[in-house]
């Protein structure tokens, strides 16, 4: 190939292409191979003194033994000037590497960046993360270290004055900064992932819904339990292992933040699964109880450890009835935290029982073999699927951050296909509702319907 043929616009990625442009410290180059080209039927018998040189095979990229190993590129490296005594037609189409650029958004003792959204970028290809946000200033150094966030700001509203950004994650646990977290950074042009729940108040979130629609934005709400791949399975096989859903019960975790805490930070989590799998809610009950006593919206409390709004209770029994028929209850008090075990949802059908336990990752059990009549009743109950391992790694993570990434892998999907993403932040607002229909229904002592007419929050004056 001769040499101008070479210098086609491309761009090459990663340490290797790093070092062939002479960004990085090269080391001993291995040996080029060469060839010679085979003789064709004309040349054969000519004389080989006018013979044409041969022509040198590609040499391999050259990759230094001692170089630093570079995973992603940071910028789109281009070889030399495109051909030029090509005919214009034929001229090939310059290759621009497109990099998303992500910043995250945290406050380090109001909330921190909740499970783990400053990583949320972390060896993702495509993504850069170009920027970190933390108010606190030591919070703020030890985020961007952890990191490797390229510029690190004190204030979020300058980073978005500031940066042109793509992807933002807002990651603070506490709800008290998180709708004018969320909507900067939607008016500012970027798609945006967050912590759950997806806003303080119904209103809240329905504006940040409409806005993203309106701009066009994916906004995602960690709710990672319907993308697990034996979630989806179940739902898929449901009918055949357990016949017609009838009923769902739902479990909180029970412990110290058992009742109106529980309620919140969790509840929203099974809430999106029962809407899943069972459709929309119609109507809610509720029976909301602290220290034994009933309680309504002036009995309501701050969580001891963290600024997310007023919760209320210490002990909720609520049922739902859903558009599709099927009944739900929630359960969330401490007196019963060990004889239910780990929050999740057990699914009853007409032929059979599953059995969630929520956690990062999700476990599912089947009940096998069970005797109802017996005085004596032993229930078998065996692991479904059963999968060795039950989960596979993520991009070769685990655990929490695992969870996160099946999430931000659809969110992308979802910017890339113009989609919604599977855990949007419609379904995000309808999980809250929910949660809020437990309260409305609790505090009034009265069914509440849904949608619910009341979006401020309902524990608080309007």
């Amino acid at each position: 190939m001769a040499e101008d043929d070479q210098k086609k616009e491309h761009a090459i990625f990663g340490s290797a292409g790093m070092a062939a442009a002479g960004m990085i410290r090269k080391g001993k180059s291995r040996k080029p191979r060469t060839g010679k080209e085979e003789p064709s039927e004309e040349s054969v018998g000519a004389d080989e003194s006018t013979a044409p040189e041969p022509a040198e095979a590609p040499v391999e990229e050259a990759v230094a033994e001692d170089a630093p190993f570079i995973e992603f590129g940071t910028e789109a490296i281009h070889a030399a000037e495109p051909v030029a005594d090509l005919p214009e037609e034929a001229a090939p189409e310059p290759v621009v590497a497109k990099y998303l650029r992500a910043a995250a958004i945290g406050h380090t003792g109001a909330g921190n960046f909740g499970h783990g959204l400053d990583l949320l970028f972390q060896r993702l290809d495509g993504v850069r993360l170009v920027a970190i946000a933390d108010a606190d200033p030591s919070g703020l150094d030890a985020a961007q270290i952890r990191t490797g966030a390229e510029t690190a700001y004190g204030d979020y509203r300058e980073m978005f004055e500031k940066e042109s950004l793509d992807l933002v994650a807002v990651g603070p646990r506490e709800t008290g900064e998180r709708y004018e977290m969320v909507k900067a950074a939607l008016q500012a042009g970027a798609h945006v992932c967050v912590e759950r729940p997806i806003a303080r108040t119904l209103r809240e979130a329905d504006e940040l819904v409409a806005l993203a629609k309106e701009k066009g934005l994916k906004l995602a709400v960690l709710h990672p339990m319907r993308l697990d791949p034996h979630v989806v399975r179940f739902q898929a096989e449901r009918a055949e292992l357990i016949g017609d859903l009838i009923e769902m019960k739902v479990y909180g975790m029970m412990d110290h933040r058992a009742g109106g805490e529980d309620l919140l930070v969790l509840g929203t989590h099974l809430f999106d699964l029962v809407r899943l799998f069972g459709g929309e809610p119609n109507f809610c009950s509720a029976t909301i109880t602290k220290d034994g006593e009933p309680v309504i919206a002036e009995d309501a409390h701050q969580s001891e450890k963290e600024n997310i709004g007023p919760v209320l209770g210490d002990a909720i029994h609520a049922e739902f009835l859903l558009d599709s028929g099927v009944h739900v209850s929630y359960v969330s008090d401490r007196r019963l935290h060990l004889l239910h075990g780990p929050w999740g949802i057990e699914f009853i059908g007409t032929r059979g029982k599953v059995r969630l336990f929520a956690g990062q990752p999700p476990t599912l059990s089947q009940l096998i073999d069970d005797d109802p009549a017996s005085p004596e009743r032993a229930s078998h109950w065996m692991r479904w699927p059963e999968a060795d391992p039950y989960h596979e790694p993520v991009d070769h993570l685990t655990g929490n951050d695992a969870a996160n990434r099946i999430v931000v892998q659809d969110w992308l999907a979802a910017i890339q296909e113009d989609r919604d993403p599977v855990c949007s932040g419609e379904n995000a607002l309808k999980c809250l509702e929910m949660v809020h229909g437990v309260w409305q229904a609790g505090a009034t002592m009265k069914r509440a319907y849904f949608p619910l007419a009341n979006r401020f929050h309902p524990l608080e004056e309007s």
